[in-house]
Order: C-alpha cells, then structure tokens, then sequence
C-alpha cells in the first residue's frame, strides 16, 4: 500500500451548512494500492460529506515533494504520515468559494 494524494473541486450541495459558499477544493491523502482503488474511495468520501465533484484534478503518490515552504512541507508530510498509519481518508483544509461568475470560474 502506498500514499495517495489527490485535488478534488467540489459543488456544495447544501450551502446553508458551509457558510452559503457553493463550491470548493482541498487535497485528500489515502493509503491505498493504486488509484483504481482510489477513485471509488475519493468519490465516497466527498460524497459522503454532502458534496458532488466536479473535478478530481489528479491522483499520484506521495513521493518526495517539494513544496513551496517548510510551513507547507511540515503540514503536507504530516498528512501523509497521518494517511499511512491509517484506513481513512484524510482531509487538507477546505477550501471553499461564494459563487462562480458567468464563465463558471469561482469567486472566493
């Protein structure tokens, strides 16, 4: 089993519960064999908290990446020990947008 880590943009289905935001993304950190597998647990796992993808943005391991800051470097590593030791999907932060204009793009 490997660590997988994926960015999801969702639609929020009931808005009222998220601040009457209407969509967002936040990357999801799973240990899983291979990304058949972790597809079907991505889905139910956003489903699951009241919201539809609307774009799994990609699915790769986790392997030695490099980020912008060590703030970042620290949370992101800590995700993926967290998902290694564990069955459950873990969740980065959400992040969660207003509305989306005419062109579909969100507005935060």
């Amino acid at each position: 089993m490997n660590v997988y880590w994926t960015s999801v943009e969702f639609d929020i289905l009931d808005p009222s519960a998220y601040e009457d935001c209407v969509g967002g993304f936040v990357y999801l950190f799973l240990n899983t064999r291979d990304v058949r597998e972790a597809i079907p647990r991505i889905e139910a796992t956003i489903e699951k908290e009241g919201l539809k993808i609307s774009q799994i943005e990609f699915v790769s391991p986790y392997d030695d990446i490099s980020w912008e800051s060590e703030e970042e470097q620290i949370l992101y590593d800590g995700l993926a020990k967290e998902a290694k030791g564990c069955e459950a999907v873990v969740w980065d932060e959400i992040f969660a947008y207003e509305l989306k204009d005419e062109d579909g793009d969100e507005k935060l």
